[in-house]
């Protein structure tokens, strides 16, 4: 770590998971694995974290896959290696992903008593039969049930994710879904607009004519009510795809927004740090067989270097990201450029329609801009 750089963000990916659902294109290893697949896949990535340049983290987030599909003593010593490799602090931000059918009450006691501190709750939605259609093999009920049993085994931040634009969808299932999770009493919501894309049972369906999306209009009015609702609620948005209570925000997902260096371990996993950006196997049996053979080194599948103005370009669409937006004379200050003068042929068209906006120092999405972001963010590529 150089004496500039911010606290690291660790990431661990657990591929496993029972089932493939519709709309996934994650890196997975579908299956419920048996003990000695576990251990071949944990030792590999603390042998992956033991050859990695140290530095002091203040976050680690096991996602996946199912990392609540990975034994507990196996958790326990991957977030026991991310303390001693790289000083994680007693108060960091230790999050876990869990499916909500998986655990009983002594399993979310497992995971406090290895070290989790915060679980996110693939939600998805709240009725049965959608749930079906996404490959879900949790009910409406294990969600409210997985809640209450986190709060019990001592779980003070819960994160619920959801999926909006589900074929289908209207206005009346939508508030029925949105209800039912305020019933839950999330600290933290995590809203993704259903993308159709790459090698997806989903995608398949959709090239087939096969698949009654909702109109790109409805999904905005109900997104922008989502935003009024959960507010209401006391989770409020504080980036494109994320609600919280104040002080609930994920830690973690703002090492992305921000620019700031992250660690990542397993297959799949990417990592960024000074300006270099490298990735790992993703599958299985290339990722374990690459460090068994290799060693750490042996995990990378691929690595570029950023040149100044490709990172600056990805610290300005990550930092929209954000409600406040980006703080120009900061930027400036880091990067050592005017962003609204380095990129004005390409601002001038979102900022005169009305996606952009500049307000006290800050440039930011407007509300009209919020689900166009993509498009917004082609300024800076």
């Amino acid at each position: 770590m150089t004496e500039d750089e911010p606290p690291l963000g660790l990431y661990v990916h657990v591929p496993f998971c029972e089932a493939k659902c519709t709309y996934c294109h994650f890196a997975i290893d579908p299956r419920r694995p048996d003990r000695a697949r576990q251990e071949r896949y944990a030792f590999a990535v603390l042998t992956e974290m033991s050859g990695a340049e140290r530095g002091p983290a203040d976050t680690l987030y096991l996602g996946g896959g199912t990392p609540s599909l990975l034994a507990a003593d196996l958790l326990a010593r991957l977030v026991a290696s991310a303390r001693a490799l790289f000083a994680l602090a007693a108060g960091a931000e230790v999050t876990a992903e869990a499916n909500p059918r998986d655990l009983d009450l002594a399993g979310y006691r497992r995971l406090r008593e290895a070290g989790m501190n915060r679980v996110s709750l693939g939600v998805q939605a709240a009725d049965d039969a959608i749930l079906r259609e996404m490959g879900r093999l949790h009910s409406a009920a294990d969600s409210h049930r997985a809640v209450e049993l986190a709060r019990q085994a001592g779980f003070e931040n819960v994160s619920v994710d959801l999926i909006l634009g589900w074929p289908g969808e209207t206005a009346a299932r939508w508030e029925r879904c949105l209800r039912d999770v305020a019933a839950m009493a999330p600290d933290h919501v995590s809203l993704y607009v259903l993308e159709v894309e790459g090698k997806t049972l989903l995608a398949h369906r959709a090239r087939h004519g096969r698949l009654d999306l909702p109109a790109e209009d409805l999904v905005a009015d109900l997104y922008h009510g989502t935003i009024d609702f959960l507010s209401g609620c006391g989770l409020e948005r504080y980036e494109i795809s994320n609600f919280a209570r104040p002080g609930r925000e994920s830690r973690h997902n703002a090492k992305y927004w921000d620019d700031a260096p992250f660690l990542g371990f397993g297959l799949s996993a990417h990592s960024y740090r000074r300006g270099r950006r490298w990735w790992n196997a993703d599958t299985y049996g290339a990722y374990c067989a690459g460090v068994e053979t290799r060693g750490a080194a042996g995990a990378m599948a691929g690595e570029r270097r950023l040149g100044a103005r490709e990172r600056m370009g990805e610290a300005a669409f990550t930092g929209l990201r954000r409600r406040e937006g980006i703080d120009l004379e900061a930027f400036r200050v880091r990067h050592g450029a005017d962003l609204l003068r380095e990129y004005a042929a390409g601002l001038l068209e979102p900022l005169q329609a009305g996606l952009l906006e500049t307000d006290d120092g800050h440039l930011r999405l407007t509300s009209r801009g919020l689900l166009v972001s993509n498009e917004v963010f082609q300024a800076f590529v």
